[in-house]
């Protein structure tokens, strides 16, 4: 069980990305409109409204964790054997599958963590520290909300997939049949 558990560990899924994913179009705008908004709060608000904006984060990477986690055990749970032994025939596996909302999570739980963390402690880090914790924060929950995209095209790409195999096996049975 334990080598289980290391396989599909958050750090374990970090490792094996691939480089196109992590410079990937949603990473890379995570970056510019997270530091975008850090810069803009940080030049136009105060402190204090930089605090509920960081308590807004936590509400919203909450419920997004919720959603991803309703919705890898819904999509875990559809998945019948015969595309399970599909996925494991590929060169990811069902971890491959598997993997980007592992990821997902751990970025958006990193979020609620690093928000409640930013509420409770941005009034007493130095004044030279706290907008850049802002501004990583704010990178962090562009991430989490942007991660959602990318959830959605690893489902969308694994339904057409499915089809695909649905298809292969009706054709399959049908030569069965002829035969």
């Amino acid at each position: 069980m334990g080598e289980v558990r290391r396989e599909v560990g958050f750090w374990r899924a970090v490792g094996r990305m691939r480089l196109r994913d992590v410079f990937s179009v949603e990473t890379i705008a995570s970056g510019l409109l997270g530091v975008s908004l850090g810069v803009g709060m940080t030049l136009l608000g105060a402190l204090d409204a930089r605090i509920a904006v960081a308590g807004l984060f936590v509400s919203v990477a909450a419920a997004l964790v919720a959603i991803v986690f309703a919705g890898v055990a819904l999509v875990t749970s559809l998945l019948s054997d015969a595309y399970l032994r599909l996925l494991q025939a590929s060169d990811s596996g069902v971890l491959g599958f598997l993997r980007p909302f592992l990821i997902a999570v751990g970025i958006q739980i990193a979020t609620v963590l690093g928000a409640v963390g930013y509420v409770a402690m941005a009034p007493y880090v130095p004044t030279e520290v706290e907008p850049w914790l802002f501004g990583a924060l704010c990178v962090f929950f562009v991430a989490s909300c942007l991660e959602v995209v990318v959830l959605m095209r690893s489902v969308f790409m694994h339904a057409l997939l499915r089809t695909r195999f649905a298809q292969v096996l009706e054709n399959e049975r049908k030569r069965q049949r002829e035969n």
